[in-house]
């Protein structure tokens, strides 16, 4: 008969080597979800000015060049809804871990146009 191991030692060790890969794993994609919803807050914004700049009929152009900066490596679409002048601001997030996940983030927002 084999004597019975009465020592833990290296439990501690094996504990933390199978929790250490799952709470680096809970922290980075607390941390992506944390910065896909920074972006959207940005889109929000960002689709708000336009509509409402594109509910006082200006061009296109103009808006491309007003809003450059705002715009870098993002898209919008203009679409009219009634009385209400719409945009669509989109733009694609790489998540840092996951360099094969691609996520869309998009936010419409209306504008009641202006000499109705």
């Amino acid at each position: 008969m084999k004597p019975r191991a009465t020592s833990d030692t290296g439990a501690i060790t094996a504990e933390f080597a199978v929790v250490l890969p799952t709470v680096f794993m809970i922290l980075s994609i607390s941390l992506a979800s944390l910065s896909a919803q920074l972006e959207r807050f940005k889109l929000v914004s960002l689709a708000a000015m336009i509509s409402r700049a594109a509910a006082r009929a200006e061009p296109v152009d103009v808006l491309n060049a007003v809003f450059a900066e705002q715009l870098e490596g993002r898209s919008f679409i203009i679409s009219s809804r009634g009385a209400m002048e719409c945009v669509e601001v989109s733009q694609t997030l790489k998540i840092a871990l996951l360099p094969d996940l691609v996520l869309r983030l998009a936010e419409t927002q209306c504008a009641r146009k202006i000499g109705l």
